[in-house]
């Protein structure tokens, strides 16, 4: 594994969920425009950030390693 696979792998162990997932956000710290939860999807993880798109808040980036994620699981019919 390279650098970048390395950092892309902490990054999405730090964020809890995998890329493309329905979150529920569960801890922040302080700064972070997020509310415990809040919810939405997880569009991608590059260059150390974070790109969600939050449910009534709209697309934010973030710090993985400032929030930590639970995966909603999705309902089939």
């Amino acid at each position: 594994m390279d650098a970048n696979g390395s950092r892309h792998l902490l990054a999405r162990l730090a964020i809890g969920v995998p890329v493309g997932s329905r979150f529920e956000v569960v801890a922040i710290e302080a700064g972070v425009q997020l509310q415990v939860g809040d919810t939405g999807t997880l569009v991608s993880l590059e260059d150390g950030r974070a790109h969600l798109s939050v449910d009534l808040r709209g697309e934010l980036e973030v710090d993985p390693h400032s929030v930590t994620l639970r995966q909603l699981l999705q309902r089939t019919a």
